[in-house]
């Protein structure tokens, strides 16, 4: 009985030793999750900075048109007229500038830590980074490959 108690102990660590990897292949999808997930959270800050910057963009138009309205209300010259015009239409070409600057600044901000994220997935320093998953996927693949080449020798 002694016998059969001491040999499948050695077995249950090998065992417990060989699913290593497979333990760190399962970690590369919660580690691909969080990273989606953070990705997406960049996104949104992205989003939410896109629509301030829409939103501050036409409040400014509405209160340059609405002095252009207030000015028009008045009498005035043919030469006023055509000053509130161009003045209105310089404001807009301006402003329009403006604003897709800053539209180009926020999307490369976004774009900035979106790519953070991976970054820091790919960091090597830690272990909590991709490296060791990676290395576990091919350790697992290469004894697969190899377990499949034995598969009909060990299963007889």
């Amino acid at each position: 009985m002694s016998s059969k108690t001491s040999p499948s102990a050695p077995n249950h660590q090998a065992a417990a030793v060989n699913f290593a990897p497979v333990n760190r292949l399962a970690d590369l999808g919660r580690q691909q999750l969080a990273l989606a997930i953070e990705s997406a959270c960049a996104l949104f800050r992205g989003s939410e900075a896109m629509r301030q910057i829409q939103h501050q963009a036409a409040h400014q138009a509405c209160a340059y048109h609405e002095a252009a309205a207030q000015r028009l209300r008045e009498t005035c010259e043919p030469a006023d007229l055509l000053a509130i015009q161009s003045d209105l239409l310089r404001l807009n070409f301006q402003e329009a500038a403006e604003y897709w600057q800053a539209l180009m600044a926020n999307a490369l901000k976004t774009q900035f830590e979106m790519m953070g994220c991976v970054n820091r997935l790919f960091d090597t320093k830690a272990e909590s980074g991709i490296k060791p998953a990676l290395e576990a996927w091919q350790a697992a693949m290469t004894g697969s490959l190899n377990g499949a080449a034995n598969w009909p020798a060990v299963q007889q």
